[in-house]
């Protein structure tokens, strides 16, 4: 948590971070409340009578060995019962250097996701922590696309993580108490009559209270102690069988500070660190979502949502940044089945942001590429404040093409405008699913992407460059896949992303431009789109559902990921270049109440760029520049750990449902070292700083 709160203030040195974080996206809608993948067995299985009833759920039904279901992410060691934590043992997933809060996917950055919850924009999905903001009680589906999705998803080059929430029981009361040493919170349900139920759900977290038992730094003091809380409910009316009205509300807010001695080494190597550093952010969004399917086959989705923001930030003697957002979307996803071999798939979202801004900050044009970002107190000092209100308008269609009975192409194309870049994109998607053979399938998938960072200071007059263009991606898949037998599946994805528009700061006038002077060299942009890149990699992926009492799931990625600064011309792996990453996870049912589970997972070890020695600042006394080698050159010893977990449900004589759950982490306690602190206003001593050592987590859940 700690470090994620300093990794935040010294990135405010990169640019201002004023983020509308407007989610501009649109979710995909099945026929009714079918997942995608029963939509291509469907496919696949066309040529017999088949009749798809709206919503049936059927007792001890296992997922499609395609996918791991919501249900056994729930219990995968290390989790903490939270399933989008557990992303971290899915193929090509990394979370880069220790427990960073967001996913970097197939050699993107996390800034380059997008997150959708039920079709309703949020401000963010993850607490600074890594845990996710959704309560375990209420999540149905949970769907990561990791390359070349469907044009329905817009504003993402990385990945799109989308999380649906199931409908409240029409038929059960029920009260959920969760607790565990990290965090607590209870979940309430009621049908309200035969055709109307809620539920609602509260969370909140716990290290707070003991965190400072745990710190040894005397060089700081907590003056915020790092904190979350988080709520989700849902109304929904039951209109008839194929018609359903869903009032939805979620909201979450994090918040921490600190303050470093005057003598510390962080304030001794980076100045602007000085003073009080705090940090708060919060969003509240509220929405309706319609949702029906019609006699002739038609089927909608529509939603409109207003999503509430704020960000607030000190950033010591450097500056602060004051952030309010309030965003009205209203998105639709339509499907209809044109014929027996053409289901059109289209739909629009329209998004009007209005940010009010205001901040000053004394720093210098910094990014992802550049490891000295330090606050410098003779660094340039950039204010403004502003209202601006930004239109963002999307479009897609699509075709569900049945070629043959064992062929499903779907060419799509996405369009979207809004008026901040002013650009136009027309982009192609096409996907391809054929099952050459009995339990063989050949994937394919190819498109282009683009996505407006969230971080939209970049972009403003005052603070980055109006001329700057909107990065872009084009993504390009093959898959094979084999059912080996009813609960073994393996596949084998290959993937190739091309990266171009990336914005990169403007280098430091020594050598670049030394040939101007102070006041040309400030004339120039302080960010442009003169950086593109490329990933490519492999992955292997191997899932058993349950049988034998046990199941189970291992994948292993090899991967590279290179970035291009043409601005200094260097070419470097990207920060998030891990080329090996394994993972197994496994489950063994002891007995009907008593489960067992482990996660092992191996990742090459985190680049860094070394630091090779300092030296005295001529202009201010005491400060000295560090001096690194070239940019991402080494590597951390790797990363792997092992986690295991039991789980206990009991009734009790009154007829409550227990869950006890212990979890141990890094169980054979692994020494990860995630970096380097140097000591010292020279940097003359060094330490390693390491992830988590062993510890054991006990938790109850009980419900009523």
């Amino acid at each position: 948590m700690m470090k994620a709160f300093l990794s935040l203030c010294l990135a405010s040195g990169m640019a201002l971070p004023i983020s509308l974080l407007a989610q501009n996206s649109v979710a995909q809608d099945a026929a009714a409340t079918d997942t995608a993948d029963d939509k291509e067995t469907a496919a696949d299985n066309r040529g017999m009578d088949n009749i798809e009833l709206d919503t049936v759920e059927i007792s001890g039904r296992e997922a499609p060995l395609t996918r791991i279901n919501v249900e056994k992410l729930l219990k995968v060691p290390g989790s903490g019962n939270d399933p989008l934590s557990a992303m971290r043992s899915l193929p090509g997933v990394t979370f880069g250097n220790g427990n960073s809060a967001e996913p970097a996917v197939r050699g993107s950055s996390p800034d380059d996701n997008d997150y959708l919850i039920d079709f309703i924009p949020v401000g963010y999905i993850f607490h600074s922590d890594s845990s996710s903001i959704l309560n375990d009680n209420v999540i149905e589906d949970f769907l990561l696309e990791t390359a070349a999705f469907p044009a329905q998803y817009n504003n993402a080059t990385g990945a799109v993580i989308e999380a649906t929430s199931r409908s409240p029981y029409y038929d059960r009361q029920q009260f959920v108490v969760d607790a565990s040493f990290l965090k607590t919170g209870f979940f309430y349900e009621q049908p309200v009559n035969e055709n109307q139920s809620f539920y609602i759900a509260a969370r909140q977290s716990l290290f707070q209270y003991y965190i400072e038992n745990f710190l040894d730094d005397e060089d700081f003091e907590l003056t915020t102690l790092p904190e979350y809380y988080d709520y989700q409910g849902k109304y929904e009316i039951r209109i008839n069988d194929t018609e359903t009205v869903a009032f939805q509300a979620i909201g979450s807010r994090d918040k921490a500070g600190l303050k470093f001695e005057d003598d510390s080494d962080q304030v001794l190597q980076n100045p602007g660190l000085s003073g009080d550093l705090s940090f708060e952010a919060y969003f509240n969004s509220q929405g309706i979502v319609w949702d029906k399917l019609y006699n002739s086959g038609l089927s909608h989705k529509i939603g409109l949502s207003h999503l509430e923001q704020m960000l607030d930030i000190n950033i010591g003697s450097a500056g602060f940044v004051r952030v309010k957002n309030d965003s009205y979307n209203l998105r639709s996803q339509f499907i209809y089945p044109l014929s027996y071999e053409h289901e059109l798939q289209w739909g629009v979202e329209i998004n009007e942001a209005h940010a009010g801004y205001r901040g000053e900050v004394t720093a210098d044009p910094c990014d992802e590429f550049d490891p000295d970002c330090r606050l410098l107190p003779d660094a340039e000092t950039v204010t403004g404040s502003g209202k601006p209100v930004i239109y963002d308008y999307d479009a897609h269609l699509g075709d569900a093409w049945s070629v043959t009975r064992n062929w499903t192409l779907t060419p799509a194309v996405a369009w979207a405008w809004d008026d901040l870049t002013e650009q136009t994109f027309i982009e192609p998607r096409l996907q391809s699913r054929w099952q050459f053979r009995d339990n063989w399938w050949f994937t394919q998938a190819y498109g282009h992407h683009h996505i407006r960072p969230d971080n939209i200071s970049t972009f403003l007059p005052d603070f980055g460059n109006p001329d700057l263009k909107q990065p872009e991606a084009v993504h390009y898949e093959l898959g094979l896949e084999n059912q080996l037998r009813s609960d073994l599946f393996w596949k084998i994805e290959l993937y190739y992303k091309e990266l171009d528009h990336l914005i990169v700061a403007r280098e430091a006038k020594e050598p670049l431009y030394s040939d101007l002077t102070d006041a040309e060299y400030l004339t120039l942009p302080r960010y442009t789109n003169e950086a593109d890149g490329y990933a490519w990699g492999g992955e292997l992926f191997v899932n058993k559902n349950l049988s034998e009492r046990w199941y189970g799931w291992f994948s292993l990625a090899y991967s590279r990921t290179v970035r291009q600064n043409k601005l200094s011309g260097e070419t470097f792996s990207y920060n998030y270049d891990q080329p090996v990453i394994i993972n197994t996870v496994a489950n063994y049912r002891l007995t009907s109440t008593v489960d067992v589970g482990l996660k092992w997972r191996y990742q090459s070890g985190q680049l860094i760029t070394p630091l090779q020695g300092a030296e005295e600042d001529d202009d201010i006394a005491g400060l000295y520049n560090p001096q690194y080698g070239s940019l991402n050159s080494r590597r951390l010893p790797a990363y792997h750990r092992l986690d295991v977990r039991m789980d206990k449900a009991l009734t009790t004589r009154r007829g409550w449902d227990l869950n006890l759950y212990a979890e141990v982490l890094n169980l054979y306690n692994r020494a990860n070292v995630t970096g380097y602190q140097y000591e010292g206003a020279d940097y003359s001593g060094k330490e390693k700083v390491t992830d988590l050592p062993l510890i054991v987590s006990f938790g109850v859940k009980a419900a009523f």
